[in-house]
């Protein structure tokens, strides 16, 4: 609602009422801006896939030093040159740990964060929206400080952990994906908010894959020049959601009723119980289904740069940059393009299991690949 702030004249009679003016509030003032979040998204986007980037890379570099085992920029003569004729190789052992390392960070992130994401998620309409954003974001630039401290300093890996956990902690992209969709449905009427929410989600995708495309490169100079960026762009995105003259707040404190985390698992609890039609079956498997397919795109996200470095592919950091921005444009195109075709003549449960058929295709192609064109096509399938 708009506030009412009553206002009197110094020439105005002493009888005379006063006049009220009436001030927008933060939401109203919101909708009237074409840009609110969308320079959130794609500094966020920046900032994430340049550490989704490093991560892979540097890991094996430092399992591969510590094995005395370093493959310079004639990877492609040296990748799988030490296979011997029967057992494993010393190449496909680095593989094996590195994987397992990565394994392990994605859980200290994604762990802390489904809990966190629901804590601090239920906040946002008492405290705004803005704080929500801005806690993730902040650690964001806290876990690309520790990795860029530890490729300095050449820290263990173990000290990769604490800037994961933090940002578990704090939401991780959970949080900030769900506040700034809120934000949009603050900011928007219901006509305009479906394409403003498929306009960010498009620009998010699209600044990721290029972004990936160009730190392909830049890695070959160095991991700094990249952690530099992914802390550059989070700060940026702080600073842009601390002016309020480029983010208007949307929640009015003290306009709403006030809930704490007691009555956000009551409502949860009851959401749940409420079974009319089988309606609580499609709940949980629904629930189940986005659980899994999350759980397994972190999963390979983790670990398929490290897949295209090993043999048969032996990939570059340049070529892995490539892989990864396929990944992110397929998505946005295959978001915009797919759906909407799709849409016109399937419904909603159809268009899932056509998405889950198109991961275990692409997963499947990904896994039998004998070179890097067939992986290219099982990273491109999911477009659809």
């Amino acid at each position: 609602m708009s506030k009412e702030v009553e206002m009197k004249s110094p020439n105005t009679p002493m009888d005379t009422p006063p006049v009220k003016t009436v001030l927008p509030t933060g939401r109203e003032r919101a909708r009237l801006r074409w840009v609110t979040v969308e320079p959130i998204y794609v500094l966020a986007m920046i900032g994430n896939t340049c550490t989704a980037l490093v991560r892979p890379l540097y890991v094996k570099d430092v399992i591969s030093e510590s094995y005395n085992y370093n493959e310079t920029s004639d990877n492609h003569t040296k990748c799988g040159a030490d296979q011997p004729s029967n057992g494993t190789s010393l190449s496909d052992k680095i593989q094996a740990e590195s994987a397992m390392w990565l394994l392990y960070l994605a859980a200290a992130s994604g762990v802390p964060a489904m809990l966190s994401t629901i804590i601090f998620g239920s906040t946002s309409d008492r405290l705004g929206r803005k704080l929500t954003m801005a806690i993730p974001l902040s650690a964001f630039a806290i876990q690309a400080a520790v990795y860029l401290f530890t490729v300095i300093f050449k820290l263990p890996l173990a000290v990769l952990f604490t800037g994961e956990v933090l940002q578990g902690l704090a939401g991780g992209y959970g949080l900030l994906f769900s506040s700034t969709n809120a934000y949009l449905a603050d900011a928007t009427s219901e006509k305009q908010r479906t394409i403003r929410i498929v306009v960010a989600d498009m620009l998010q995708y699209l600044s990721g894959g290029l972004n990936q495309l160009g730190q392909g490169y830049l890695i070959k100079v160095g991991y700094i020049p990249s952690l530099a960026i992914a802390i550059g762009s989070n700060v940026a995105a702080l600073v842009y959601i601390a002016i309020p003259l480029c983010l208007i707040e949307t929640v009015e404190r003290g306009s709403i009723e006030h809930q704490g985390l007691r009555q956000v698992w009551r409502s949860m609890k009851r959401l749940v119980m409420y079974n009319v039609n089988g309606r609580r079956w499609q709940m949980i498997l629904l629930t189940l289904y986005v659980y899994f397919c999350i759980g397994q795109f972190i999963g390979v996200s983790a670990i398929y740069v490290l897949y295209g470095t090993g043999k048969p592919f032996c990939w570059l950091s340049e070529t892995a940059g490539l892989a990864s921005s396929l990944i992110w444009i397929s998505l946005a195109i295959g978001m915009l393009v797919g759906t909407k075709l799709f849409s016109l003549c399937l419904g909603d449960y159809w268009l899932m299991q056509i998405s889950c058929l198109s991961f275990m295709a692409s997963y499947l192609i990904m896994g039998l690949a004998k070179s890097t064109a067939v992986l290219y096509i099982g990273l491109l399938r999911h477009c659809l």
